[in-house]
Formats: structure tokens, C-alpha cells, sequence
């Protein structure tokens, strides 16, 4: 709209006449006062604004209140600035990826509108190569304003997928004659999986690789590269297929250790009992117990452990899988009069399958799923904690209980409001591995140290250095520096797994008792009187509960 700078129209009714003076686009009202005629009031001068195409115009109130007070007693022509023409406005932001042009609209008070030409000349000069999209565009001027209105886009990469490692096992559920059988034959183990050579264990699918995307300034987003990683080395007693080299496949009879990235298969033995009759038991292998672990009793073993009973306060170790069908339970009191309390010690690098824990120390490399419930223990999982299962009932409280994916029950806490802390996100066992990196570390030193002065003593003092001593000192020194190289190396590796899990979450089916203490990842949450369940997990670096 061109407007006209020092001029107007006189409403020859009221006397009134609008114009446009400088600096700027500023409304300037004259009123010449005429016997007979009314002075002008805000309607008069609203249709006046109107008459111009001024009726949004940005007013002084407080100036047009004064002039139109001024129009009703004065005797002399007055004038007086009273607003502003304001053109509409807009500006562009493209997103930090590139793939958006956004648009935020501002639109005119009484002056000139944005034009569509406008933006698209003014996002052409930003280098933007994509189209900008008319629908978008005509639907913010239409509405006259907007913010953060999307009006070109780029194409996003489509990310690909890393290789895919299913397990082909499934738990079998012996009959009764199998079970009768179990007390001959050795190698049939009720309710653990057994394999023979030949039997499939788990099937690779190498990774896809994605597409490129490109940005709106026409340039190439290129896809995360993904990762293609092949079957774990070293699995004893599996191999690939020789006519399939994706699929994994037993070599050995035995029982089938799951891994990430593979399935190793290990030997079985068999005891009727771990007690004083058969002593401590140490063995690499799967150990199947047909009775009990009893109290003060230990057992260390690189495969499985397999307990049809239950395991009392004993320290068991495997390198494995725990599986205990009657439970594991401390006692509350040992007989010794200073009344401490004996707790069950279960450490694997595998999974925990128990029907309850009481009283124990538990820790698992991958998984740990209880039937019915973990009382007054301290829990941990290299991933995730689920009790209940399909029942729905099962129910943590006391103690404490931590996985670095999540935990799962129907209940958390107890009506009583003892004490339970809950823990996901954090790698349960950084904090202790790193301890041992470090006190290995210092030890480490303290022993090159000692070479070190050797070989300097040697170096000053050749003749001391009797036979090959000082070869041997400077092999002993050069070994030492490369072992302290690795040993930095695995400190650095754990650094980063120290960092909080994305996706972590803890779910409580029915319900959160006062007392609970919630934690994902660095954050806390005190849970103070009884709530319904949900699902607990970190939303913009706060605690949510859904």
C-alpha cells in the first residue's frame, strides 16, 4: 500500500482529517472546529481510520484521548500524533539438522501485509535449494500470523540397523516320564535346556545399511553407519554352519550359555547335594544340585548352575546361568551371639532365574526374573530385573535393587514403608570394576617404579648387572609400560559405560508404596505415601511417572 506522506481527507462532518508525517509512518488527526458542527469523538475518528485503510493501525491511547478531549473545548485548529502504521513482518529460522525452513509471521498493524514473494525471495537468498511448500505458505498468510510454521524441508537419512543375533532356543517343558527318567540319565536336566551337535542356536542378521538424506541448501545428510558385528568369538562347543555361515550351531552336547552375540555350549555335571558330605565344589562346567546348597557351603563353576532346591546362605560363582527352582533365602540371624545376619551370595555372568530371593546378594551379568518376589536383598543386573513374570504379582520390597535397563514388578515397597531403593540407567557394577582398575593400576606403578630404579642402577653401574640381568630388567620394564597401556585402555572403556542408559525405565504394575526410592539414571526420587503404579523413566532430565 503507498501511502500518502502529507495529506488527507477532511471528514467535513466532524472536521476531522487523518494524515501520514514523518519520521516514519506516524498518524497525524487535525480537527478545525466550525460553528454548528459536533467535534469528533472515537467513532467518528475509527471511521475516519477506516475511510483510509488505516483501521489496525498501532494507537497512542493516551493521545487519543488528549486530542479528542482537546477537540471539545478548543476554538483553534489542533493536531496531534495519535499512532503508527506497522508493516507486517516475518523472520526464517532453519533448523540446526538442516532438513526445515521455519517460518514465524508477524502480521501488520494498519500497514502493508507480508507478501508471499517476499518469503520466498528471502529464503532463495539464504541458499535454500528446496521448494518451498505453497500449501504451508498461503495457509500462514490466510491465518496472518504464525510461529515456527514449517514451509520447506530437506529429506531426512534413513537410518539403517546393526546386525541382529536371535536366539533359536526355546525352553522346553518336560513330561512326567522325562522327569521320572532325570534320576538315570545325567544329561536330561528337567527344566534346563539341553542341546546336542546339529541343534540350531542362534541365526545372525547382518546389518542393513541406510539411505543418505539431503538438507534444504541441497547437500548430502549421510546415514549412521551401522554396525555389522559377526558372531562372538572364541564360543566353546558351537560353530557356524558350514553351509550357513549366519547360523550358529551346536558341536558338543551340553547346556547352552546365551550370549549377546553368540552361544556358547559347556559340559554338565551333576551332585545330589552341596554340603559337608560333598564339600566345597570348584569345576569348569554346568553344575546341576538335585537337592540343596546348605549354609557355609560354596560353589564355583564357569557354566551353570542348576538348583532344584534351594540355595541357603552360600556363596555360589558361575560363569553362566543361576537357575534355583525352590529360591534363594539367607537366613535373617546366624547362631553366633552377635546376631548379623548371613545372607545368600549368588554371582554370575549370566542370567538368575529364581521362584523368590530373601536375604542375598545377587548380582547377574545380563537378566535376573523372580516368580514371586525379592525380599531384604540387594539385587543387580548387567540389564534388567523382572518379577512376576506373567502373573502379574510379584512384588520388590526392602533392600535394594539395581539393572541398567530396567526393573519390573507389580508392586514396589511394603504397606509397612520399609525402606526399598530402586536403581535403573547406571551400570550396577562400574563403580566396583573401576575400583579394581585402579588399585591394579596403582600396584602396577609402585612395581615399575621398582624396575625402573633397576634399570637405572644397572645403566649407571654395568658392572653390577651380572649375566643378563639387565636384559631381563629392561624386558621386565618394556612389559610393564604395555601392561599399563592395556589396563588405561579398559579404564577408559569403562568410563563410558558409566554414563546413564537412554531408555531406562522401572515399571510397577499396581503399585508404589511410601518409603520407595526411585533412581533413573542421576535422578532421584523419594517416593513419600502410597501411589498407583506406572511407568517410571526420565523425560527432559526429569523423573516422570505414566
Amino acid at each position: 500500500m503507498a501511502y500518502e506522506k502529507f495529506g488527507g481527507l477532511m471528514d467535513h462532518e466532524s472536521g476531522l482529517r487523518l494524515e501520514l508525517s514523518e519520521p516514519g509512518e506516524q498518524v497525524r488527526a487535525r480537527y478545525v472546529p466550525e460553528a454548528g458542527r459536533l467535534p469528533p469523538d472515537h467513532a467518528s475518528l475509527n471511521a475516519c481510520l477506516a475511510s483510509h485503510g488505516w483501521a489496525g493501525a498501532r494507537l497512542d491511547q493516551a493521545a487519543v484521548r488528549q486530542f479528542l478531549s482537546q477537540c471539545q473545548h478548543t476554538d483553534h485548529e489542533i493536531d496531534a500524533n495519535i499512532g503508527a502504521l506497522i508493516d507486517g513482518a516475518f523472520e526464517l529460522d532453519i533448523t540446526a539438522d538442516g532438513l526445515a525452513v521455519r517460518l514465524t509471521l508477524f502480521p501488520p498493524e494498519g500497514g502493508r501485509p507480508v507478501s508471499a514473494d517476499e518469503i520466498r525471495r528471502a529464503v532463495a537468498e539464504r541458499g535454500v535449494v528446496a521448494q518451498v511448500q505453497t500449501l504451508a505458505l498461503d495457509a500462514a498468510l490466510d491465518q496472518g500470523a504464525c510461529e515456527y510454521q514449517v514451509i520447506a524441508a530437506g529429506v531426512a537419512p534413513r537410518q539403517g540397523q546393526a546386525a541382529r543375533f536371535i536366539n533359536l532356543l526355546e525352553p522346553r517343558k518336560p513330561t512326567q516320564a522325562e522327569d521320572e527318567a532325570a534320576r538315570m540319565d545325567l544329561r536330561d536336566l528337567g527344566s534346563l535346556l539341553l542341546v546336542s551337535p546339529g541343534t540350531p542356536l542362534m541365526r545372525r542378521e547382518p546389518a542393513v545399511a541406510g539411505s543418505d538424506g539431503i538438507d534444504v541448501f541441497g547437500k548430502p545428510l549421510a546415514a549412521d553407519p551401522v554396525d555389522d558385528y559377526p558372531f562372538a568369538e572364541g564360543l566353546t562347543g558351537a560353530a557356524a554352519d558350514p553351509d550357513d555361515p549366519d547360523l550358529l550351531v551346536a558341536v558338543i552336547a551340553g547346556s547352552p550359555v546365551v550370549g549377546v552375540h553368540g552361544i556358547a555350549v559347556s559340559p554338565v555335571v551333576q551332585v545330589e547335594s552341596v554340603d559337608l558330605h560333598s564339600g566345597n565344589v570348584a569345576f569348569d562346567g554346568t553344575l546341576r544340585v538335585s537337592g540343596d546348597v546348605r549354609t557355609g557351603m560354596s560353589v564355583r563353576v564357569s557354566g551353570d548352575v542348576v538348583v532344584e532346591g534351594t540355595i541357603e546362605a552360600a556363596t555360589i560363582e558361575a560363569g553362566g546361568n543361576v537357575v534355583v527352582k525352590g529360591g534363594i533365602i539367607g537366613k535373617t540371624e546366624t547362631g553366633r551371639s552377635d546376631g548379623t545376619i548371613s545372607r545368600a551370595s549368588v554371582r554370575c555372568k549370566g542370567s538368575v532365574q529364581a521362584r523368590f530371593i530373601e536375604n542375598a546378594v545377587v548380582e547377574a551379568g545380563t537378566e535376573v526374573n523372580v516368580e514371586s518376589g525379592i525380599r531384604q536383598s540387594d539385587v543387580a543386573a548387567g540389564a534388567r530385573i523382572a518379577v512376576g513374570g506373567k502373573s502379574g504379582q510379584g512384588s520388590i520390597s526392602g533392600g535394594r535393587t539395581r539393572a541398567l535397563l530396567g526393573v519390573s514388578a507389580a508392586v514396589l515397597g511394603a504397606p509397612a514403608g520399609s525402606a526399598t531403593s530402586v536403581q535403573v540407567g547406571l551400570n550396577p557394577y562400574a563403580d566396583a570394576q573401576r575400583a579394581a582398575l585402579e588399585a591394579d593400576r596403582r600396584r602396577m606403578l609402585e612395581e615399575q617404579a621398582k624396575v625402573k630404579q633397576l634399570v637405572d642402577f644397572f645403566t649407571k653401574h654395568p658392572e653390577k648387572a651380572v649375566g643378563d640381568l639387565r636384559e631381563k630388567a629392561r624386558a621386565t620394564l618394556f612389559k610393564s609400560s604395555r601392561d599399563l597401556f592395556e589396563l588405561e585402555t579398559r579404564l577408559n572403556e569403562l568410563s563410558q559405560q558409566m554414563q546413564p542408559a537412554a531408555g531406562a525405565v522401572i515399571e510397577a504394575g499396581r503399585r508404589i508404596h511410601g518409603g520407595v526410592t526411585l533412581q533413573v539414571g542421576n535422578r532421584v526420587l523419594k517416593v513419600m505415601e502410597d501411589k498407583p503404579g506406572g511407568q517410571i523413566r526420565l523425560v527432559d532430565d526429569r523423573i516422570t511417572v505414566s
